[in-house]
């Protein structure tokens, strides 16, 4: 349908309505990432997989569409947000967990007593993944009704509209550290007044969402970062601190020597400085820096040993703030202490200061990178490229010093051969028999002579696989996908078969639809390689992730906008300068735009990771005009956008730049369909139609 095509006969609507269209996109964006953040902070599994709730949007939203015509499913909102509300009510007070060797997740690996509700890691994610399917299929289905009261693009302009301006209230939210379980509510509140045409469906809507508000109660004091819900408790040793339901550090009372549990840990921490003294005469480092500084027992301990500057980096403003307020001994106080909130390895890159010592905190995240990547926040923290960066940033007789809690040989191994690939033989690694906090303390520097430790350990443990910018799935044994992702995607495959083909038996459709499926799919993955790779560039930062969407969403629109003013490329050129996008991010090297400055850095990588973006929404915006309806293309794309989520695993196996082969591919498949769709006529009246093979048509 050309973009100056009048509105469909079924109801036809008033310019001023159009707004709906963005209401109705607006509110699938706030619950999708309102429940993106809130079932991985109750239900902690699921905080492994939280691009499995994006998945399920995709998956009802997708339905929705296709049923555009079918029987009203507005009753599925509020049913979804109960099975939701009700699914994370129940699953927080169940044990999860997981057998399998070849991931490792802070989770049991075995089933607990039988008086112990419990449930595999499977089970959870399926039945997070259900419950979070439901009410999109409602809000799917509004979504393609409005939009097709008016011309395709025009219609389409307002859905990416409302889209954007759900990510930036999801990012000021993130800032403000307000509560996801408040916005359930708010979208029922817009939903019902907005949307909703009965006061039944109102009145059902309403108490649905505010059922969400019982997840305001909890515990211990709690407040939510923009990546955790933090929770704490005070006793007697000091601060004890939980994210997404999972213990993750504890502030030390460093003046009460007088317990054995401060004292032994406290003995611990200082191990590096030890070392650092033996190999330096006796003397202390003056000046040190802390990745991952957290409540602040790094601080302390390098306080305690005589530092004369302490940059503390912590990623989680929230984690800071406890530690600057509650921390027992108050270190962040300290004028020798300058705080950085920032991303470790951004900060590696960025800073040009050098320091006598360098200490890798416990940067063990709970959580992944984003709802679109399969990567936890640390994963580019514990690669060689970044332990090299750290020796950038060494004094001349400087050394680092490393701790972190291993709980199977081959991620010790892991480690252990990461250091040596950045340092050579020149570490040092001990383990401890007390599992507090952290089990492994690794010191690496020039100054270092040469390996000390157990040398049969050594070489045992350093012929594994050492983690690379390019490979950086620090905790993986093998490339590989593991056996829990494995049957998750089985058992989503399933559902999108079973669905698709009763589709096709109940609705009418003009064919398959390939085309979108496959665009949808490129679309996803493209989207999550951007966020990946400006997560090396700029930091794994929540502020770098909304930007990245923002951006997205707002090339999408301009390239919509292109196309409906006749100012974008046509069809074919599309292609061509997709392909050709694509095939610079592949052959482009990541490490090269570290030598430039920072605003070099920001055009190049906006260009780099925007311009396939833009030549991609062109190429969906010109066949999106073609067609004879809005849901079902729509409702295909949003279905094959769960493909292109679960394709990112790929990464797994293949690496980060590979993805790039990957894209190509997808892209060439729709390409292909594409041309068979409009060799078969599926096109209006008046469109060009091609010979054999039309790849332009503007």
């Amino acid at each position: 349908m050309p973009a100056s095509a009048t509105p469909s006969p079924r109801a036809a609507a008033s310019a001023s309505s159009a707004w709906t269209v963005a209401a109705v996109s607006f509110c699938v964006l706030a619950l999708e990432l309102a429940l993106i953040r809130l079932i991985p902070a109750e239900v902690k599994a699921v905080s492994y997989f939280t691009n499995l709730i994006l998945i399920a949007s995709f998956f009802g939203l997708g339905l929705g569409c296709i049923l555009q015509n079918g029987p009203r499913l507005a009753w599925l909102l509020p049913a979804g947000l109960a099975a939701v509300a009700a699914f994370v009510y129940f699953a927080r007070g169940i044990v999860v967990y997981e057998a399998a060797g070849a991931v490792h997740y802070w989770l049991q690996d075995r089933p607990a007593s039988s008086e112990t509700p419990q449930m595999s890691l499977f089970v959870s994610g399926l039945l997070a993944f259900l419950a979070s399917a439901l009410p999109f299929v409602a809000m799917g289905q509004e979504l393609a009704r409005r939009m097709d009261q008016f011309p395709r693009l025009t219609a389409y302009s307002w859905d990416i509209a409302g889209s954007i301006a759900g990510t930036v209230a999801a990012a000021a939210c993130a800032y403000l550290a307000a509560p996801p379980w408040a916005w359930p509510m708010l979208v029922a509140v817009i939903w019902s007044f907005v949307i909703a045409r009965s006061w039944v469906l109102r009145t059902a809507t309403l108490a649905t969402g505010a059922a969400f508000l019982m997840f305001a109660a909890s515990a211990h004091p709690s407040a939510w970062s923009p990546y955790y819900l933090v929770q704490h408790e005070r006793e007697p040793e000091g601060l004890r601190v939980w994210v997404n339901s999972s213990f993750h550090q504890f502030a030390l009372d460093m003046d009460r020597d007088d317990l054995p549990l401060v004292q032994n840990t406290a003995q611990r921490f200082a191990i590096p400085y030890d070392r650092y003294r033996d190999h330096h005469g006796g003397q202390s480092p003056r000046r040190v820096l802390i990745l991952g500084a957290g409540t602040g027992n790094d601080v302390n301990v390098a306080l305690a040993n005589g530092a004369e500057r302490v940059v503390a980096v912590e990623i989680d403003p929230a984690i800071y703030d406890l530690g600057r307020r509650l921390n027992p001994t108050r270190p962040y106080d300290d004028p020798r202490v300058e705080v950085r909130l920032d991303d470790a390895r951004h900060y590696l890159h960025t800073s040009p200061e050098r320091f006598d010592l360098i200490v890798f905190a416990t940067l063990d995240s709970q959580t992944l990178l984003s709802g679109a990547a399969n990567l936890r926040l640390e994963n580019y923290v514990y690669t060689t490229e970044s332990f090299r960066d750290a020796r950038a940033l060494l004094a001349d007789d400087g050394m680092v010093g490393l701790y972190y809690s291993v709980m199977k040989p081959w991620l010790y191994g892991r480690i252990v051969s990461t250091v040596l690939d950045a340092f050579g033989e020149r570490i040092e690694f001990m383990r401890t028999h007390v599992p507090f906090l952290f089990n492994t303390i690794i010191v690496a520097g020039p100054n270092i002579d040469g390996f000390g430790g157990d040398a049969q350990l050594a070489e045992e443990l350093g012929g594994y696989r050492v983690n690379t910018d390019d490979w950086p799935y620090l905790y993986l044994q093998e490339p590989t996908i593991a056996a829990v992702y494995w049957k998750l995607f089985a058992a989503v495959a399933g559902l999108i078969v079973v669905a698709l083909v009763l589709l096709r038996l109940t609705t009418p459709a003009t064919g398959w639809h390939a085309n979108f499926l496959l665009l949808g799919a490129g679309f996803t993955l493209l989207e999550s390689a951007a966020i990946v790779r400006l997560a090396l560039w700029f930091g794994s930062t929540w502020v770098v992730n909304a930007v990245v969407f923002t951006a997205a969403l707002g090339t999408i629109f301009l390239a919509n906008l292109a196309v409906m003013k006749n100012r974008a490329p046509s069809l074919r050129a599309a292609w061509l300068g997709l392909f050709a996008a694509l095939a610079v991010n592949y052959l482009f090297p990541l490490q090269a735009l570290f030598a430039y400055p920072a605003a070099v850095r920001t055009i190049a990588a906006a260009l780099l990771a925007g311009t396939p973006v833009f030549f991609a929404a062109v190429c969906f915006s010109r066949l999106f005009q073609r067609e004879e309806s809005t849901g079902y293309p729509l409702g295909i794309n949003l279905i094959g956008a769960m493909g292109g989520a679960m394709l990112e695993y790929s990464s797994m196996v293949l690496g980060m730049r590979d993805v790039w082969l990957v894209l190509i591919a997808v892209y060439a498949g729709a390409l292909l369909a594409s041309g068979k769709a409009l060799a078969a006529g599926r096109a209006p009246a008046g469109a060009p139609l091609p010979g054999k093979l039309q790849l332009g048509g503007a």
